[in-house]
């Protein structure tokens, strides 16, 4: 597996770099229009926010583009919502998975009452999203997943016998081995996350979220991975759930809410200071990580 790294690594180095500005800021700026239109139903606002921030930063990733057809379909005007739609799969995404909390924003009900000509412009937008994938992006994903492969392999082994000490060693190696490669990949070419992979950064989720119960290794990446938010090659999302999985395994409170199975009682003090936690890191505000009813 070193091998398939190394060569991996040397195939990578041509698109580790990402854009230049904070995607911290970036996102906070397209938070706004978020609430705009989820919150306020201003959707016009939230528009023309949307245009500010593309004018500002030159792009906007293909979640944003999302947000923008869900305006244009509350507005009445599905045509534009369709050619939006086809924008949001045709653009590479940064942060995609947030929105799957978000109810209205879910593609389904955006596309509810498209005739066949809108339907068509989505399904031209899927087309394209196969060519947002990074070069070498399979490459990446083939040394994630033999990672990903012998994290749960020897985890299930120790679920079947929790006493067998020798089971719990095997493990606590394949941790070792794994964080030593996660560190080494980040330090390389950048967090695999979705610049690299794009729609495929849920792989190195196991490896990820294991990783947080060394806390060795915990401090010692946790600027280098709030760098790689900063810079774009790490989600808010995925930030947020490692950081949250240390606060789980050591028994402290939940910083960004993102296992919102485990709480949803939370007082003003704990809402109030959980929605800026999220907001420091650019993720969509704490109402949209609350269980729906």
């Amino acid at each position: 597996m070193k091998r398939l790294i190394t060569i991996t690594f040397a195939f990578c180095i041509s698109f580790a770099q990402a854009q230049s500005f904070d995607h911290i800021v970036y996102k906070q700026e397209v938070n706004q229009a978020c609430l705009l239109a989820v919150k306020d139903a201003k959707y016009v606002e939230s528009l023309q926010k949307l245009e500010a921030v593309k004018k500002k930063y030159g792009m906007l990733y293909g979640e944003d583009y999302l947000l923008q057809s869900y305006c244009y379909k509350m507005m009445g005007n599905n045509s534009q919502a369709a050619l939006s739609l086809k924008t949001c799969w045709s653009t590479p995404s940064f942060d995609m998975r947030t929105i799957w909390y978000i109810d209205q924003l879910q593609p389904g009900k955006i596309m509810e009452g498209f005739n066949e000509d809108e339907n068509q412009l989505v399904n031209e937008g899927f087309e394209n999203a196969g060519k947002n994938r990074p070069k070498n992006a399979d490459s990446l994903t083939v040394v994630i997943d033999s990672m990903t492969y012998w994290d749960q392999f020897y985890r299930s082994q120790l679920s079947t016998n929790p006493d067998n000490k020798l089971y719990q060693n095997e493990l606590d190696w394949i941790n070792s081995v794994n964080e030593k490669s996660l560190e080494e990949m980040v330090r390389k070419i950048g967090f695999p996350g979705e610049k690299k992979l794009q729609y495929g950064e849920f792989c190195i989720w196991y490896v990820l979220i294991h990783s947080a119960g060394n806390e060795e290794f915990y401090q010692r990446m946790k600027p280098f991975f709030l760098n790689e938010l900063k810079i774009g090659n790490m989600s808010p999302w995925m930030y947020a759930c490692w950081v949250d999985q240390h606060q789980f395994y050591n028994g402290l409170p939940t910083l960004y809410n993102t296992k919102t199975e485990l709480k949803n009682d939370f007082t003003e003090k704990e809402l109030k200071e959980i929605s800026k936690n999220r907001y420091d890191i650019g993720l969509v505000d704490l109402k949209f990580s609350l269980p729906r009813n």
